[in-house]
């Protein structure tokens, strides 16, 4: 569903000197020691306001990167059985910020990995009485005008001093007790990029029926700016949309020329029995475009109406340029891959309102949405069960879930989750997972049904171990030039769990057995693989690579913690930066000989 209000443009572009990006890549390609020893951050979650995930840099390259090894080691020393390592390194001005999930931040050397300084918080209650959805994720902090900004789990925004990690201030973003957290990496918008400075934050929970909302706070004392609830009134049945969920999972996006700020949003709740909250349950499951300075409404873009089936949006938002129209990217549990004008919310490529299958007479308590809207991108992600027994059977996408078992593919884990996806400008193409989840799933119409699916008396059942084959999936590229499938890399013994991170013409990804990938971001062959296995403490592969470059060495960072409830191998406290010999050994020389 989508809703258009005033068009404003922009444009894309790369700040850079383009001259001295020239000499030092033709250093590079030669053998030579660079002229300039370049160094590049990675200031944002997703490298920048975009959240393209892309870093222009080419000392390691398709040619080389069979040799990369191991930089350095450095281990949190935190272990949690509960606990998600899906984090992104940040590296501003000589200093990498990592988290745990469960919400301590270290600054570390990026060249040496030597702590800098430690933030455990000693002020949240204990976890274990927290009503955290999926897993204790904390997937990265923020950085602007000398703070840390950290968003922990108990609900609360928490500002340190970027030099010793001391807390500057602390505000309540809301109640955890009533299941509020905060597990998204939050957004720092700063003056330089035209708008009132602030850090944005969402809350989660709505799996616990708390009410979604995005929030801006003042950077410098944590005041509140504004907040925008992500349920409207008129779209639910009498009062559902007070706590109808809406959670927001991924970091998000901000245009400074539009000075629009996009999200996505999760399911609805409770998101298997819907008959309480007839409509299309707006903004849940949705796409919005804020603006930056007051939170007003722009425009959006529903990507499940009236949601039963948990199609969230945990993938954050991506800013792109397609065709030469400025663009946003998103794709969510459903599986559609959407392109839209950042300007309208408009569809830049053709999509329909499709009628949804038949609603069995035992079903239509549901209050089913008759149409769902399917993009013409071509997906990576399988929209029906197949080779199911005797016994199973398979539901056409967009099935009204009722008394009658049925598959469902994707479902509650699969399409596209929370890993972020990735943009080259070079190719022309996103580059994200997709999960293979099928579910056996049913649900009867009681009154007890009202707390699903948190409440121990809810009467629906699902079992996806109970379907036969294993849960898989892909690491694939989409041509946008096309919108077709450019290539897939099967994972056949676990689902994808990794974001997805490009650096020229390299994408590097991981899997929850512990192997750290690159491949060629052209054509997906994939051409280094690094076994954490070999690394004591380190786990599967389920966070996000970062790539900087300082001293004249690249490093591609990434933490190697496990993922529980993804069915990680193993669980861990590694993060690893990455580096070719030849670079960090003339980096060593030349060191060596300035002193």
């Amino acid at each position: 569903m989508r809703s258009r209000l005033p068009v404003r443009s922009t444009q894309f572009g790369f700040p850079m000197s383009m001259s001295k990006c020239a000499i030092a890549l033709l250093c590079c390609a030669f053998g030579i020691e660079p002229l300039f020893a370049q160094e590049l951050d990675w200031p944002y979650n997703g490298n920048d306001l975009y959240n393209s995930r892309f870093q222009d840099i080419d000392q390691i390259n398709p040619s080389n990167v069979n040799t990369l090894k191991p930089a350095w080691i450095f281990h949190t020393g935190i272990f949690d059985p509960a606990m998600s390592m899906e984090m992104t390194p940040l590296v501003v001005d000589g200093v990498m910020y990592i988290t745990t999930g469960d919400d301590d931040v270290f600054a570390l050397n990026p060249t040496t990995g030597k702590q800098i300084w430690h933030y455990h918080p000693t002020d949240m209650p204990p976890l274990n009485t927290l009503p955290i959805c999926c897993n204790r994720d904390n997937r990265g902090v923020a950085y602007g005008d000398g703070l840390i900004f950290n968003a922990r789990l108990d609900a609360t925004l928490v500002a340190l001093n970027a030099k010793t990690g001391t807390v500057v201030w602390k505000t309540v973003v809301d109640l955890s007790s009533n299941g509020a957290a905060l597990t998204l990496a939050p957004q720092f918008v700063g003056a330089s990029e035209g708008t009132v400075p602030e850090v944005l934050v969402g809350v989660s929970g709505g799996d616990f029926g708390v009410r979604g909302h995005l929030d801006a706070y003042n950077p410098a004392t944590g005041k509140l700016l504004w907040r925008f609830y992500t349920t409207e009134p008129g779209t639910w049945a009498g009062n559902t949309y007070l706590h109808g969920g809406a959670s927001i999972w991924g970091t998000p996006t901000f245009d400074p020329k539009l000075n629009m700020v996009y999200f996505s949003t999760g399911n609805a709740f409770p998101w298997l029995w819907t008959a309480a909250r007839a409509g299309t349950n707006l903004y849940s499951a949705s796409i919005l475009a804020l603006d930056a300075t007051t939170g007003e409404l722009q425009w959006f873009f529903q990507e499940t109406h009236h949601d039963m089936w948990d199609y969230d949006g945990p993938q954050p938002t991506m800013l792109l340029t397609v065709n030469g129209v400025p663009a946003l990217e998103h794709t969510s549990k459903n599986g559609y891959m959407w392109i839209l004008d950042r300007a309208s919310g408009e569809s830049l490529f053709p999509y329909q309102e499709v009628a949804i299958p038949p609603v069995p007479a035992n079903a239509a308590f549901q209050n089913a949405w008759p149409t769902q809207p399917e993009s013409s991108i071509e997906s990576l992600v399988q929209h029906q069960a197949t080779g199911l027994p005797a016994g199973y059977t398979a539901a056409p996408m967009w099935t009204t879930t009722g008394p009658t078992p049925v598959v469902s593919q994707p479902w509650a884990s699969g399409g596209s989750e929370w890993p972020p996806a990735a943009y080259s400008p070079r190719t022309h193409m996103v580059y994200s997972h997709a999960n293979y989840s099928p579910a056996n799933v049913s649900i009867t119409n009681t009154t007890a049904n009202a707390g699903c699916p948190t409440s121990p008396t809810c009467e629906f059942s699902f079992a996806s171990s109970a379907v036969p084959g294993v849960e898989h999936g892909v690491y694939g590229a989409v041509n946008l030039t096309t919108g077709t499938v450019a290539w897939t890399i099967p994972l056949l013994s676990i689902n994808p769990d990794s974001g997805m991170t490009v650096a020229g013409d390299l994408v590097f990804f991981g899997d929850g057995t512990g192997l750290f990938y690159a491949a060629s971001a052209a054509t997906g062959e994939i051409l280094w693989v690094f076994d954490a296995t070999t690394v004591p403490n380190a786990g599967g592969a389920t966070a996000s690579a970062a790539v900087y470059e300082v001293g004249g060495v690249e490093y591609v960072v990434y933490g190697f913690g496990g993922d529980p409830g993804f069915g990680s191998f193993t669980l861990g406290d590694a993060v690893i930066a990455f580096a070719l010999p030849s670079a960090t050994a003339a980096a060593a020389s030349k060191k060596a000989k300035t002193k």
